[in-house]
């Protein structure tokens, strides 16, 4: 009953890939599993993304703040973000889809999309590591 309510739904278009999947189940597995590698391969790139990202941020956040003490998280953002686009594309080749259903090459604009690299961030990045931030209209203290 149920077989018969799927095939219902599926229409005349997905009864044969519905009959395929039931007639060879070792090329569906071996497709799945594929998918599940890359998938879990796009993860780790991104968490590794993220974390290069903290290390990036406290090591220049450190040096601009030494150079220049009252600087806000606008301006470290606007000093660190050429620096962090150009450290992706040696950092990871691809990072999961915002809807983690296929692999997409990393540019600054996708990994924003899995996390939000901002002023906002970078101040509260920096905070966690004990870093004081000047307040400005449009950034946070940090601190």
């Amino acid at each position: 009953m149920f077989r018969a309510f799927i095939r219902s739904m599926l229409g005349s278009l997905g009864r044969p890939v519905l009959d395929f999947m039931e007639s060879n189940p070792a090329v569906v597995t071996g497709v799945l599993a594929v998918w599940l590698c890359v998938f879990v391969a796009g993860r780790l790139q991104l968490r590794r993304i993220k974390r290069k990202s903290v290390e990036l941020v406290v090591e220049m956040g450190q040096e601009l703040i030494a150079g220049k003490p009252h600087i806000t998280a606008r301006g470290l953002y606007k000093r660190i973000y050429p620096r962090w686009c150009a450290a992706l594309q040696e950092w990871a080749w691809f990072v999961p889809h915002r809807l983690d259903l296929w692999p997409v090459p990393v540019k600054p604009e996708t990994v924003q999309q899995k996390f939000p690299f901002s002023p906002e961030w970078i101040a509260e990045v920096l905070r966690r590591h004990g870093i004081r931030l000047e307040e400005d209209g449009n950034s946070t203290k940090a601190g």
